[in-house]
């Protein structure tokens, strides 16, 4: 009977060195989950965070929109800001606002539809209603922010009261929610993207404030209780190291360039493309994508299934591939997928194809019509049943 309160110490011991050694091992890692199963990425993180209505009038809209891109390796930091009125092509629903993809079918389509349209891979996201946003806030100890001019607005039917005087101050949660939805007559929507870029700025600032870490207890409960996110805990570490690295100064924002217009009467924000892809390009994509904008694809479909081609071919272009041609194989009977490459240099680039894909890679010889950059896929039928 003596024995007993030893064991229980000893045990109390053992789970704990286990808890610590659990702890340890997502603090000391600095390898992001969604890049170790991507062969086509280690430079860049991107990340989609929405800010959604409430759903007083239906299911809930995405009120703010931010796509956030961190360099892993220079620790610098772009976000660009997409108007919830920018018209895009949303799957299965055709054209719309992009703030209607989240009542559609969540940030999950939200997602889906900015991957297709910008061109660029999403790894992560994360969401949160208008009072989860406030309660963050409040987490944090408030954000100082000077307003250039008095805000005033009402809207009884939808239950917005905004009132802020002008001058430096810290704003709480309230006051917080408050600057960031208010919609001026003059620039409307364009003008909240602007304050909202604004507070995004002084947010960082605040986190990036060394007295914040007595306050992360709070900020960890409040995030986990209103904010919903694929982030998977092992990320923790990661985001810590990345964190504590980052500068104010290397922080970049830009709203997506465009012009409003008037479509059958509706009122959307159209894209400026030339300009937005010289933003994406040197806000959102890595340095991988370039490299591999840089080949000719040709996918054929080797095993008959119909649309199966142009899917593969629509993955493909996230990484930025460009497939300069889509169309049947010589028969159906593939068994399995085959990675084609021409040029012993496209070794590499058919072998991340091969992780992406599955199937074999292939050197194929002798052929005057294929050179360095070119790759011919088959998907065969081993595809299917992965």
């Amino acid at each position: 009977m003596k024995r007993k309160p030893r064991n229980i110490i000893v045990f109390t011991a053992f789970i704990f060195l286990i808890l610590l050694g659990i702890m340890l091992s997502f603090i000391m890692d600095t390898e992001f989950w969604a890049l170790q199963n991507n062969p086509f990425r280690d430079s860049k993180l991107n990340i989609l965070v929405v800010g959604y209505d409430s759903s007083i009038n239906g299911p809930p809209r995405a009120d703010t929109i931010i796509l956030a891109s961190i360099d892993l390796k220079s620790k610098e930091m772009g976000i660009l800001s997409i108007p919830r009125d920018t018209r895009v092509k949303i799957p299965d629903y055709g054209m719309n606002r992009i703030n209607a993809t989240h009542a559609y079918g969540g940030i999950e389509l939200t997602a889906n539809t900015l991957e297709s349209y910008l061109g660029v891979q999403i790894d992560y996201y994360l969401e949160t209603d208008f009072q989860g946003f406030a309660r963050i806030i409040d987490a944090i100890g408030g954000v100082e922010i000077e307003i250039k001019e008095p805000l005033n607005y009402v809207d009884k039917a939808g239950g917005l009261y905004i009132d802020l005087p002008a001058g430096k101050q810290v704003l709480n949660g309230d006051k917080s929610l408050q600057y960031v939805r208010y919609r001026e007559e003059v620039k409307g929507d364009i003008g909240r993207v602007e304050r909202q870029q604004r507070f995004i700025k002084a947010m960082v600032k605040r986190l990036l404030n060394p007295d914040i870490i007595i306050k992360i207890p709070a900020i960890y409960k409040e995030t986990r209780n209103t904010v919903n996110t694929n982030i998977p805990l092992q990320d923790a570490g990661p985001f810590v190291w990345l964190i504590k690295d980052l500068k104010l100064e290397n922080l970049e924002t830009v709203m997506l360039p465009g012009q409003p217009e008037y479509i059958n009467g509706a009122s959307y924000w159209i894209a400026d493309r030339p300009q937005l892809d010289i933003v994406i390009n040197n806000l959102i994509r890595s340095k991988e994508y370039i490299k591999n904008s840089q080949y000719q694809l040709t996918v054929l479909n080797g095993n008959g299934q119909t649309g199966l081609a142009t899917s593969i071919s629509d993955e493909l272009n996230k990484f930025g591939f460009k497939v300069s041609r889509v169309g049947n194989a010589d028969h159906y009977n593939y068994q399995e997928t085959l990675i084609r490459y021409f040029a012993e240099g496209d070794q590499k680039t058919a072998s991340e194809i091969q992780q992406v894909l599955g199937g074999r890679i292939e050197l194929t010889k002798g052929s005057e019509t294929k050179q360095h950059g070119a790759i011919t896929i088959i998907i065969g039928k081993d595809y299917l049943e992965e």
